[in-house]
């Protein structure tokens, strides 16, 4: 009797495992996926346009992770996108940025083919808004 339990327990575990790995799939909006890459561009920094390297990812389970490193005057410094929202548009996009000066909010629109993109970034008080651009490597 114990056996059968144990074998009853293993399958509904595995069962409620397959499920939430179905929903967490599923929770990914349509066509979101289509930004992931590299994407090399230009951002405003330090009172000009420096170059940036923008990279979009997203796990196994859809969990999305970014990264940017811009090179200016002083060298390269690196940072991390989080939060990845879609908004309202067909192709836009809200993600958080954080870095060594600060953090705030990046919002992306992307070409039809996903192949680049223009946009914005803001700090956190969003009262300026600086340009934020790439063109997928």
């Amino acid at each position: 009797m114990k056996k059968q339990l144990t074998i009853f327990h293993r399958s509904s575990l595995i069962s409620l495992l397959v499920f939430t790995m179905t929903m967490v799939q599923a929770a990914v909006p349509e066509g979101i996926m289509e930004i992931a890459g590299r994407y090399a561009g230009m951002a405003y920094n330090g009172g000009d346009l420096d170059p940036v390297v923008t990279v979009l990812s997203f796990d196994s389970q859809g969990r999305f992770s970014g990264s940017y490193s811009v090179q200016d005057e002083n060298g390269i410094f690196e940072g991390r996108l989080s939060g990845l929202i879609k908004e309202e548009g067909e192709r836009s996009f809200s993600l958080e940025w954080t870095d060594q000066d600060g953090e705030g909010f990046v919002y992306l629109n992307f070409s039809p083919d996903y192949s680049s993109f223009n946009g914005v970034w803001t700090r956190t008080d969003g009262e300026e808004q600086f340009p934020w651009s790439g063109r997928r490597q």
